[in-house]
């Protein structure tokens, strides 16, 4: 009974202990925040003090939590300081997960910076995909063949240390960065490179780290998988405090990490080198199953392109612009998936056979075990199809097979809030709605994260930028062009022509954001056709996008065009950027993951569709204004946000966005454009 009071009194002095020190963390969060940040150079910002204590309170209650921070709260700030000094004063890792390289960056010249002034001293490591670091092996190859592109370039690069794609002080393209990188990782199966390659050395020191670990999600996804699989993490077991920023990112990284992708050059590329990997002389034994692989899988491919062909040319005007399109569970499909999945087992079962017959020892046999994991993936949506969702992707001529869990909100509930981490997910893009009560304002995140707030975790009330939007910025909203999927190509003629308008309003100093490359790429050749007397450019598909917002900045009157990635997570402030002009509402085209969203929604437009939408379109008009001094014009050429018979939408978006200053007068936007010039 004695030994048993005296363990409960060790436990509860212990707990005891954590509580006042993490007391004491909120003390010194609560000083840096209120008192000292005039001393540091730091403006006072409610937002930011009010996140950075509901922070320390979350951590303090073991408590998820959920907060939307404005653009300019400073956010990053919010979560490092307390950060750093639970680091330091447990002596325990930290993660700070994120979307972007960009921002990743960033945060490492952040913490740096607060470290200076906090005296935590904690080490820290930026763990960027294995993709973005040099295999010394595949590198070694690549230069033996003195054809090779960019033989002379790389050769120089590998030989002066180059490990990074940066390092190499050209923009090296993807197709042949793609044969130099990290592909198939393993602490084993690379331990012959230790003292030569980066990502071994920081994966090592990633087992071990008990500082400040920076990394992307999808990183931290494979290690809360791994986790959960009861596997060695690919970060210190100790790791159980982590930060998701860009957390409106978070269900797509998370279905990107469990979703498979299968290309017929690649299964056919693998048969190959998984025959290799067999002894020449008992190669001969395979020959049928090989045939009979290889037959299927063109056979299967050819049926998936005659599907793609085919709802193009049933579909709306917007399909013809898709990237992702429907796998239809027709008979023939199934069939002729059924027969490929076979035909590569079949396959894989000699292989397996043969490997187990030689009397020369094989040592690699990666391309077999890529082999048997397709087999495995492909038995495995065969026997569940309920439970996945299946589609087709087309790049160029080429088509992919995918498919992926249906419930990604279950995984992403299981991985980060049931599994003994405590998770903060921040993101200036969290509230699809800026009405209602706070879960309301949340319920899209909600819904597609399983976010617990039925469990007692925290929402925050969502932290406005501070930033004077109205003063120093008007949207004009266009009411009177033809809709932009009914009516496309009337829609592309008199769209460009009322941009060109916006244009000769600040002379250039433009940001165009598409939702579709080839909206991108048609208005580009107008544009260019017109002779403007400023640049215009254009995102560049496997070119640098460093170099090419490099340009932008320099050239303050010239003009970009670009999608995708520029509708987030880029920053440009001055002059360079002071009229933005997003073409086209960003609704998504149909695709087989919205579409599947939809299906199990009471309301698909107003509960899957619209949020989705206002999420992107207040990504996109955040690129505007970056700091208390930008200022500038925000244009939306899309006639579906209207006053005279309002889609049930309008609202929605208009109470969204940060700016209420707007007009559909062209003449008085140029006329706010002109008094923000004087």
């Amino acid at each position: 009974m004695r030994i048993y009071s005296n363990g409960m009194d060790l436990i509860y002095r212990q707990q005891g202990d954590r509580k006042q020190r993490l007391r004491e963390i909120g003390s010194k969060v609560f000083k840096f925040f209120f008192d000292d940040p005039i001393k540091y150079g730091f403006e006072i910002r409610e937002g930011q003090q009010e996140m950075a204590c509901e922070i320390v309170d979350a951590i303090t209650d073991g408590s998820h939590l959920a907060v939307e921070a404005g653009v300019g709260i400073g956010k990053s700030f919010a979560y490092l300081v307390p950060l750093l000094f639970y680091s330091q004063t447990f002596n325990r890792p930290v993660v700070v997960a994120t979307s972007t390289i960009a921002l990743q960056e960033q945060l490492l010249g952040d913490v740096q910076r607060l470290q200076k002034m906090l005296g935590t001293g904690r080490e820290v490591i930026l763990a960027k995909g294995q993709t973005h670091y040099v295999c010394g092996k595949r590198a070694g190859q690549y230069i033996s063949d003195p054809s090779a592109p960019l033989y002379k370039e790389i050769k120089s690069g590998v030989e002066s240390g180059a490990q990074e794609r940066k390092n190499f002080g050209l923009p090296i393209p993807q197709r042949i960065w793609d044969q130099i990188n990290v592909t198939r990782f393993s602490m084993h199966a690379c331990a012959s490179c230790t003292d030569k390659c980066l990502y071994y050395h920081i994966r090592d020191r990633l087992m071990y780290e008990d500082g400040i670990i920076l990394c992307n999600q999808d990183f931290l996804t494979a290690h809360l998988q791994r986790r959960s699989r009861m596997q060695h993490g690919l970060i210190s077991e100790q790791a159980e405090l982590i930060v998701v920023d860009e957390a409106h990112n978070l269900e797509d990284k998370v279905r990107s990490a469990t979703t498979g992708y299968l290309r017929q050059g690649a299964i056919l590329s693998m048969i190959r080198a998984a025959v290799k990997e067999v002894p020449a002389t008992d190669r001969r034994y395979m020959q049928r199953s090989v045939s009979q692989a290889e037959a299927a899988v063109k056979d299967f491919y050819r049926h998936l392109k005659d599907q793609v062909q085919q709802q193009i040319n049933e579909s709306a005007q917007d399909m013809k612009y898709a990237d992702r399109f429907f796998f239809r569970e027709s008979d023939t499909a199934i069939a002729l998936l059924s027969a490929m999945s076979k035909g590569l087992s079949d396959l894989a079962d000699d292989v397996e056979i043969q490997l187990a017959r030689t009397e020369i020892p094989v040592f690699n046999t990666s391309a077999s075990d890529d082999l048997d994991n397709i087999v495995s993936g492909l038995s495995e949506v065969l026997d569940d199809f309920n439970n996945h969702l299946v589609w087709i992707e087309q790049k160029g001529a080429n088509v992919d097979l995918v498919y992926c869990p249906k419930n990604t909100r279950q995984i992403i509930r299981r991985l980060f809030f049931d599994s003994g981490v405590l998770s903060i997910l921040t993101s200036a893009t969290l509230t699809t709605s800026g009405q209602g009560e706070i879960e309301e304002q949340y319920s899209y995140f909600i819904d597609s994260t399983g976010f617990p707030a039925e469990d007692g975790a925290f929402l925050s009330e969502p932290k406005p930028s501070p930033f004077p939007y109205d003063d120093h910025a008007m949207i004009y909203y266009c009411d009177d062009l033809p809709h932009p999927t009914q009516e496309h190509e009337e829609f592309i003629q008199q769209g460009t022509a009322r941009l060109t308008d916006i244009l000769n309003i600040s002379k250039g100093k433009a940001l165009v954001l598409f939702t579709a490359k080839t909206d991108m790429e048609e208005v580009y050749a107008t544009l260019q056709s017109q002779k403007l007397p400023y640049k215009i450019l254009m995102q560049q598909a496997g070119s640098s996008q460093e170099s090419v917002l490099q340009e932008f900045e320099e050239d303050t009157d010239s003009v970009l065009l670009g999608t995708g990635a520029y509708w987030e997570g880029i920053s440009i402030e001055g002059k360079s950027l002071s009229n933005l002009i997003i073409f086209r509402l960003p609704f998504q085209v149909p695709d087989p993951i919205i579409s599947y969203k939809a299906s199990i929604s009471s309301d698909p437009l107003m509960k899957v569709m619209v949020p989705e939408m206002v999420t992107k379109l207040k990504q996109g008009v955040g690129r505007l204004i970056r700091n208390f001094t930008d200022t500038g014009i925000i244009s939306i050429i899309d006639p579906r946000l209207k006053d005279a018979n309002p889609k049930p939408y309008c609202d929605v978006v208009w109470k969204a966005l940060p700016i209420s200053n707007r007009t559909n007068d062209l003449q008085k936007l140029k006329e706010f454009y002109e008094r923000l010039s004087q």
